[in-house]
């Protein structure tokens, strides 16, 4: 019971001091707190480097002629698919669609998805 009693004046003595030394307590805690995340970027930096070099990062589009080629058709492809659905769209504000309008939206509908995310 004498070393519970101890540790309790401790405590005590310790909360006096902060409450009597508030702009000591702030220094001394800002200081831990700077040198700890010091020493995290510090641990950072020789122990968990990453395995691969920031300068040998690969290229994820392609300069090449061919994938131009290929998003320039997909974008050309894309705007004959938004031409026909506007002109779908002109027709439905003149008058009723037949089915074979409603089916020829559903599938430009979906062709324009497939542009458009790429699969």
């Amino acid at each position: 019971m004498n070393h519970y009693t101890q540790i309790k004046a401790q405590v005590l003595q310790l909360k006096d001091w902060i409450i009597k030394h508030p702009k000591r307590f702030y220094k001394y805690i800002m200081l831990i707190l700077i040198v700890s995340f010091g020493l995290i970027f510090i641990q950072y930096y020789y122990y968990f480097t990453p395995k691969i070099p920031i300068n040998n990062i690969p290229n994820i589009y392609s300069e090449s002629d061919e994938v131009k080629s290929e998003m320039n058709m997909n974008e050309s492809k894309m705007e004959n698919v938004v031409n026909e659905l506007q002109q779908l769209k002109a027709k439905r504000e003149n008058g009723p669609l037949t089915k074979n309008d409603s089916l020829r939206i559903e599938y430009l509908f979906n062709q324009y998805q497939k542009l458009k995310n790429g699969h």
